[in-house]
């Protein structure tokens, strides 16, 4: 049985779709976290766990448009959406430990809830992993995908 062939199609092609989910990733991510504080009362903090998971929500979204294709069938598209939003809270959860590694003070507290400002920099490590993860699971089912069965 012969290899399959790596083109330089396929390459350009998984180097620009996650490009794509890089960037919107981190808008959709950025977006999910502030509607999360924007709809939950301002009485209410929002433990950790619904940050991560709302984060990794919107990330995933992006992950999968980033390598949807119409005419795929539908099989496809339902395990690259499950794929993209598997990596994405890995990613998120990923995100957490990161923060908690780098910024102690600012992710871990007592109460294990988000107080303080939406713009502190152990948020910002929810969003950034939950893309990397959402993008390089997708990615990699993408690449296979294309390697195996020649799908651009």
């Amino acid at each position: 049985m012969r290899v399959p062939e790596i083109s330089v199609e396929y390459i350009l092609a998984i180097i620009i779709r996650a490009g794509l989910g890089l960037i919107f990733g981190f808008l959709c991510g950025l977006f999910a976290l502030i509607a999360t504080f924007w709809i939950t009362p301002s009485t209410y903090n929002p433990p950790l766990w619904m940050l991560a998971l709302t984060t990794a929500a919107g990330c995933s979204a992006s992950g999968f448009l980033a390598y949807y294709k119409p005419e795929t069938p539908w099989r496809i598209v339902l395990s690259t959406f499950v794929i993209a939003i598997v990596g994405s809270y890995i990613g998120a959860w990923v995100g957490y430990w990161w923060g908690e590694t780098f910024y102690p003070e600012g992710v871990r507290n007592v109460r294990l809830v988000a107080y303080g400002d939406i713009r502190s920099p152990p948020t910002i490590m929810f969003i950034v992993w939950a893309t990397i993860g959402s993008t390089i699971s997708g990615g990699a089912y993408y690449a296979y995908r294309a390697w195996r069965y020649h799908e651009v």
